[in-house]
């Protein structure tokens, strides 16, 4: 007979024997990527936390082998670096021509996020990571401009006790890194410093990488309340092998486009963050948070043609924002209102220049200076109707100023500014149905700026007039439950767009435009069950139905780059120091382009991480094996949607194998 908790594991496909008295617990999830700390199971929204201490043994050249287990996500480009990861949630995202669109990403709390809406990952040493939070679908209300959802990082801080540790690893097509990280904590004050430095030769010709990120952190913990300081350099190098079209894949996978071999295309970036945060109790029933930040980013690429090839700008980043909540009762209800402000600049100067064969640089074809400035305002009221009722309100008001002044005259002026504001609002009910289990609704609107290079004008100079933000309507059911040993969820979601971005390739350049109306109708499931002491079963499914309703001849059509199922699946084992996981990342067919006359097949990729702790006598030795794709399976790590001539593949590396040790003391 079936109990309770395999009724569920069968719904979620992961049937599994009976639970046994000893089992360990699963300790109650909390959430802070709602702008309030809350119980998982008492959020009337999609979240999902992934912590890096149930992932040990990872490579993490990105963060793609963590949020795997999280339903609606789809990650790609993971070994092409001038591309960076691009990350997709609920196919927003997906638009991407390199690093993330349409979701808004924090780290400690502070934006890593442009205020124009793109993200570069590269910011982040991923060896410091602790734990990942996502929140599915439209976010709006809480943080701006970002239709798709959010990324809330959290790395780790400095310990209260001195501790080092080194971690070196490599394997095969030229990975290398070394890691060291020292930190410690002095009366009230503590301090981090971490070096991760990453080299990869590339499964495909022309795709060497060079990575080198430095990290300081301090926290001064006070009676008043708790300063963070954080600061972070990166110096990159990568060059990109472009994409391939099927022929070219079918005749030699590993080989670079020709093009970006001829004009040796390539990027470099250096950047520095500096991060302040401060957090305080005024009561038991007031908290507030003031941060801020400001960066500089010098940037420079090389594409793989000739006419305005060559793109360099210098960036200067900052911010502030700040948030107050309060716990009344009104009325007789208990509430906690939370109410708070962003505002964000950003100034390019960019310039063009034409590509000479070889990489040479050429005359120059534009001069500009970029700026985007946004303001943001937002009220979220989370309202107890009664002891199983629970009402979330949220409103939010956004304006962003894009303005360009152009410093190459010989085409004409094309200075100008554009203004792009929008008001979204948010409303989640939930009913506690038992002590285990929650069922919610909620419905909420959000809105996406195209950032400053999605804004390049084809005609020239300046930005895209014709081009608009695009608007979504989000509406999802949801059911979650959790136990002692099972936690689990299931949502059922759907998606109204207008004006969804859509890029395309005019002259070798990728621009974009808007697409009328879509829809995306999906639904997700997930779960992680610890079935004995030592083993524990995880999964994340995915179904996908996102089609164009009106655009250019293209209506009933699915948007390319997004499978239509998604699936992942874990097993993992773990007993006195040694542990073993072997997971599945199984994607349905999909299409590379707005036609779909490019249809990519579906593929199940394997992986294995084996490591083993050994206890030194004041110091932890692991040494730990990772090997993915353990089928061998041909696949493509990244597909560059609309691209011309049939360039939309970048095949992905058959078994891979790597291995490194960390010393702890």
């Amino acid at each position: 007979m079936f109990t309770r908790r395999h009724s569920v594991m069968t719904l979620l496909l992961l049937g599994a024997g009976s639970a046994c008295a000893d089992s360990v617990e699963l300790a109650p999830l909390e959430v802070t990527s709602t702008r309030v700390n809350s119980a998982w199971l008492q959020t009337p929204a999609s979240v999902s936390a992934v912590d890096i201490a149930e992932k040990p043994g990872e490579q993490l050249l990105t963060l793609d082998a963590l949020l795997s287990a999280v339903p609606g996500i789809v990650s790609q480009s993971r070994y092409n670096m001038a591309q960076g990861m691009r990350l997709s949630i609920r196919g927003f995202g997906a638009r991407s021509s390199f690093g993330m669109r349409g979701i808004r990403v924090l780290v400690d709390g502070v934006p890593l996020t442009m205020p124009d809406g793109q993200t570069e990952m590269d910011g982040v040493d991923l060896g410091l990571v602790e734990r990942v939070e996502v929140i599915r679908g439209s976010a709006s209300t809480l943080y701006g401009n970002g239709a798709g959802g959010v990324l809330a990082i959290q790395t780790r801080e400095p310990s209260l006790t001195p501790q080092s540790s080194i971690d070196v690893s490599g394997g095969e097509y030229g990975y290398q890194r070394l890691r060291a990280e020292t930190s410690g904590t002095t009366g009230n004050l503590g301090g981090l410093l971490a070096l991760n430095v990453t080299n990869l030769d590339g499964y495909r010709q022309h795709s060497t990488s060079e990575a080198r990120n430095l990290t300081g952190k301090l926290r001064w913990q006070g009676d008043a309340g708790q300063l963070g300081v954080t600061f972070q350099a990166l110096d990159n190098r990568s060059e990109d092998p472009g994409a391939l079209t099927l022929a070219e894949v079918h005749a030699k996978r590993d080989q670079a486009r020709a093009q970006s071999l001829l004009y040796n295309a390539d990027e470099d970036i250096t950047q520095q963050r500096l991060a302040l945060n401060w957090t305080a109790d005024l009561s038991e029933d007031d908290s507030y948070q003031v941060r801020s930040w400001l960066g500089r980013r010098e940037f420079g690429n090389r594409l793989p043609y000739a006419n305005g090839g060559q793109t360099s700008y210098t960036r200067l980043f900052a911010g502030v924002g700040g948030q107050y909540t309060h716990k009344a009762n009104w009325f007789g209800l208990d509430q906690q209102v939370t109410a708070g402000v962003d505002l964000e600049q950003q100034r390019d100067d960019r310039e063009r220049h034409n590509n000479q064969i070889g990489g040479g640089t050429g005359a120059l074809t534009l001069r500009q200076q970029e700026k985007a400035g946004s303001v943001g305002l937002y009220l979220q009221d989370s309202i107890e109707l009664s002891e199983r009722w629970q009402l979330t309100l949220g409103g939010r008001y956004d304006s962003m100023r894009l303005a360009v002044d152009d410093r190459f005259e010989r085409d004409g002026d094309d200075s100008g500014s554009r203004t792009l504001d929008d008001w979204n609002y948010s409303a989640g009910l939930s009913y506690r149905l038992s002590e285990h289990y929650l069922v919610y609704a909620r419905v909420a609107t959000s809105f996406e700026t195209p950032t400053v290079n999605e804004l390049a004008n084809p005609a020239g100079g300046g930005f895209n007039p014709g081009l608009q933000p695009a608007k979504a309507l989000n509406r999802e059911l949801g059911i979650k439950g959790e136990w002692s040993d099972l936690r689990a969820e299931a949502v059922l979601y759907s998606i109204a767009l207008e004006d969804e971005l859509v890029p395309y390739v005019d002259g070798g350049q990728t621009f974009y435009r808007n697409a009328g109306k879509s829809r995306r109708d999906g639904v997700e499931l997930s779960a992680d069950y610890q079935v004995l002491e030592h083993w524990r079963l995880s999964m994340a499914y995915s179904f996908n139905n996102y089609r164009y309703t009106d655009f250019n001849g293209f209506d009933d059509n699915r948007l390319p780059g997004i499978p239509r199922q998604t699936l992942f699946s874990e097993v993992a084992y773990e007993r006195d120091g040694f542990y073993a996981r072997l997971n599945m990342n199984a994607y349905g067919p999909q299409y590379a382009d707005n036609a779909n006359s490019a249809r990519v097949a579906g593929v199940a990729l394997l992986n294995l991480r084996v490591g083993k702790q050994f206890d030194l006598g004041g110091q932890t030795l692991e040494p730990y094996l990772g090997v993915d794709n353990l089928s061998d399976r041909h696949y493509y790590d990244n597909l560059r949607i609309n691209d011309g001539a049939g360039r939309y593949y970048e095949p992905g590396p058959g078994r891979t194998l790597y291995a490194g040790a960390h010393l702890s003391f």
